[in-house]
């Protein structure tokens, strides 16, 4: 793991968690993370499994291998929620769709109720696993293509996606985001990503800490810069689901490869410990948010109600106080050990 990208998917997934707190402005920032998720999963794919030669079992053992680092965690999200809504809530839980998100085959329904479920965010691990099914395919494919033809592959999916979702509304919009199949661009643009930081690498090997400062700044401008046309402008507001947040994601994502062991100012700030932290137990928080929102308003809701609070609005965001340390026992709990029982397993 290259700890620049750790420490920014951890504040990524801070983002999309605060943004289902309704914190409003952070929105922009927290679609544009689930982008960078998608990107640096299948840049860091690449670099790992170059996949120069492919075979049943190679591909068996890969799939099988990343999928028990979805499954548990999300089994473990999606059992929570249920006993919550069952003994808490006594709500209603559609068993057919909770049996889709169980397999996470749920992202691929249309259907608003299905492809967000009992645990909205699931869908992302559902397009995920897509990927890991096909990116041995789709790397052994474009691995010996040159940077200009991936290139141009990553620009004509992106065209086609955005196309598709041009005159769509935005429940539609919405649908074809989460659809698995839409994140084939991702995966393309994450390979190509990752080509050209061995490019950059190859012929500017040494770069110095004000030019490396220069780089990481001149990326995080481009973000804002493209945050501020999407809140001053509709022109591009079809796109903010997926497309609008490739070229500044993954101009960020590049450069954190690019200089990964000489950053600048930027860098240096992300290998923090505290970031470092986070970013290590981004995941939990991301899958684990909804249990936490679900307990935090059993708990506070009632009480805060009684003071005069909108514990949905200005201070939904406390539930961090119940989300990262619930997300750091699991992680400790869980995640690492079934993590070294899979890695037992394969390697």
């Amino acid at each position: 793991m290259i700890k620049t990208i750790n420490s920014w998917r951890g504040l990524m997934a801070i983002a999309v968690v605060l943004f289902h707190c309704n914190v409003a402005w952070i929105y922009n920032v927290a679609v544009s993370g689930v982008t960078f998720f998608f990107l640096s999963s299948a840049l860091l794919l690449a670099m790992r499994h170059p996949f120069k030669r492919l075979n049943a079992s190679a591909y068996g053992r890969f799939v099988a291998k990343h999928a028990l680092r979805l499954y548990p965690l999300h089994w473990l999200g999606l059992a929570l929620l249920v006993v919550i809504a069952l003994t808490l809530y006594s709500g209603h839980i559609d068993w057919g769709a909770t049996a889709l998100s169980a397999l996470l085959l749920h992202a691929w329904s249309p259907l608003h109720d299905v492809h967000y479920g009992l645990n909205p965010v699931a869908w992302y691990m559902s397009a995920l696993l897509f990927c890991y099914a096909v990116f041995p395919l789709v790397m052994r494919w474009l691995g010996r293509w040159r940077l200009r033809y991936k290139a141009l592959l990553a620009l004509a999916l992106a065209v086609i996606l955005g196309a598709i979702m041009l005159p769509l509304d935005i429940p539609g919009r919405e649908a074809v985001f989460v659809n698995p199949l839409s994140h084939i661009v991702d995966l393309v643009v994450g390979l190509m990503l990752m080509h050209l930081c061995l490019v950059l690498r190859s012929r500017y090997p040494r770069v110095n800490f004000v030019a490396a400062t220069w780089i990481e700044v001149g990326a995080l401008a481009l973000l804002a810069a493209v945050i501020a046309l999407n809140m001053n402008t509709t022109l591009v507001r079809p796109w903010e689901d997926d497309v609008l947040w490739l070229v500044p994601q993954g101009a960020i994502l590049t450069a954190l490869v690019y200089l990964n062991g000489q950053e600048g100012a930027v860098g240096r700030v992300l290998l923090w410990r505290p970031l470092q932290w986070l970013g290590s137990i981004s995941f939990e928080v991301f899958v684990l948010q909804f249990v936490a929102f679900r307990l935090f308003g059993f708990v506070v809701a009632p009480v805060a109600g009684h003071l005069g609070w909108d514990i949905y609005d200005d201070y939904a965001w406390l539930v961090m106080a119940l989300l990262l340390p619930l997300s750091w026992l699991v992680n400790r709990l869980f995640t690492r050990p079934l993590a070294s029982i899979v890695k037992k397993k394969f390697n």
